[in-house]
């Protein structure tokens, strides 16, 4: 059993926090599953770059390892209950429409194998593409 899970359980024991948080904090804190000998994408990508014929447009290059995202995920779920409120409340105002209470590891796995590649096309003067590799 890892530590993490060790001191989820203790403090379980401890009455420090719920069965629902514990059951919280143990998914964040599972591996994937993974199919065995299946080797999975490691990156998350987003290509911005200008539409054919525009000669204006910047071009992007992002390139984000997915055990950050996943790492990130894990932490998330540590974020006191009242602080994902606020942030929730200030991500709809702002027009992204996001509950961190309801947003788990499995989520972004699921996203993950859903996204096979994404191209956007802005205004006919850019091409967003977001893909995996």
């Amino acid at each position: 059993m890892s530590e993490e899970k060790r001191k989820i359980l203790e403090m379980l024991a401890d009455k420090k926090i719920t069965v629902d948080d514990a059951e919280k904090l143990l998914a964040a804190v599972a591996e994937p599953a993974a199919a065995p000998g299946a080797k999975g994408p490691k990156y998350l990508r987003v290509l911005v770059e200008p539409a054919p014929g525009n000669k204006e447009g910047d071009r992007v290059n992002v390139r984000v390892p997915l055990n950050l995202v996943r790492a990130g995920l894990k932490f998330a779920s540590f974020i006191p209950a009242k602080a994902q409120a606020e942030i929730n409340r200030q991500m709809k105002e702002n027009g992204v429409p996001f509950d961190l209470s309801h947003f788990s590891p499995q989520d972004v796995e699921a996203l993950l194998v859903h996204l096979n590649d994404l191209t956007v096309e802005v205004e006919g003067k850019e091409n967003v593409r977001v893909f995996c590799e």
